[in-house]
């Protein structure tokens, strides 16, 4: 008895064992709890606690008036490698951090870390930490050429092109009450993926058009409806189809259902000299199509017309 009471206290005295997780699954860990984590996924050792108050250099802090900090350090130390500090979204409420192969071939895991930053649509920050031959290196991926990311990765990353590397899916941010409002406007799949030490954009990538042709079924029986505010599912539905090489296809059903009275998102085709009292006068906002076209361009789901026959077609 006095032995198992000896062995007890030891174990309160060091600590429990990390938690062996899944390699892939995330764990999420909350500022509120005030409670450390730690985990061991793959060989590779994971902590996690709270930055001390009030070290938080911008946004809103929990420190003034809870008397905790939710931004968190997490500190990464993989086998035989130097260990990692990087700290979470200053604005987050919560972390989530998984340890992945990035890649078939890579000899050592590296780690995903993930937070919500705000928005109206849950703008998503993320690190990925890289491993290199002693350690590891942090890249930011919550901004990917100027669009904001949304959404949350799902547990055990996968495969989704077949070449071998992890495709990670999140939503294009750009989408956010564009055409209406915030739960009016879905976002399409955006796949980022680690590659020879960056993080790229595979979302033109043919291998990957099955992803974009299930959102478009998904958003199908919404922009093909009478539904109001559809325009926004319609902005998506259009970009998915983009992507899953069936634009053509996607546009001419648009342009049949569309809602024409919806003027959310469509700027004022009026000069601003023309404009009375600086309002755009009625009936003088580009239509649905135009505008949509015009942004589908600017945030790379179509290309830039190059000819004088290019920008004709891309109205017509």
């Amino acid at each position: 008895m006095m032995r198992g009471l000896m062995l007890a206290v030891v174990c309160l005295l060091i600590g429990a064992a990390p938690a062996e997780v899944p390699l892939g699954k995330f764990q999420t860990w909350f500022g509120s709890s005030r409670i450390a984590t730690d985990f061991v996924s793959d060989g590779v050792k994971v902590h996690v606690e709270a930055l001390p108050c009030p070290a938080r250099p911008i946004g809103e802090s929990t420190c003034g008036f809870e008397g905790f900090n939710n931004q968190a350090a997490v500190t990464v130390t993989g086998p035989r490698s130097a260990s990692l500090t990087v700290t979470t979204d200053p604005q987050g409420s919560y972390a989530r951090i998984a340890v992945v192969r990035f890649s078939r071939n890579d000899a050592r895991s590296g780690v995903i870390i993930e937070s919500q930053s705000g928005g109206s649509g849950g703008n998503l920050t993320a690190q990925v930490l890289i491993p290199e031959e002693d350690g590891y290196r942090a890249v930011d991926v919550g901004q990917h050429h100027g669009s904001v990311l949304e959404g949350e990765l799902a547990d055990f990353p996968r495969d989704v092109s077949g070449d071998g590397i992890v495709d990670l899916k999140l939503e294009d941010g750009a989408f956010d009450s564009a055409f209406g409002c915030n739960a009016c406007t879905p976002r399409p799949p955006r796949l980022l993926a680690v590659k020879d030490g960056k993080v790229v954009d595979e979302s033109r990538d043919p291998a990957l058009r099955p992803v974009f042709a299930k959102d478009m079924a998904r958003l199908a029986p919404i922009c093909l409806s009478k539904a109001s505010d559809r325009n926004g599912a319609c902005a998506a539905y259009v970009a998915d189809a983009a992507r899953a090489g069936r634009f053509n296809e996607a546009w001419a059903a648009m342009l049949k259902h569309y809602q024409r009275d919806q003027q959310w998102g469509q700027p004022c085709s009026v000069p601003v000299a023309a404009q009375v009292n600086g309002r755009c006068p009625p009936g003088g906002r580009e239509t649905f199509p135009d505008a949509l076209r015009a942004f589908l361009i600017r945030t790379g789901y179509l290309p830039q017309p190059t000819s004088a026959s290019d920008r004709a077609s891309s109205k017509s």
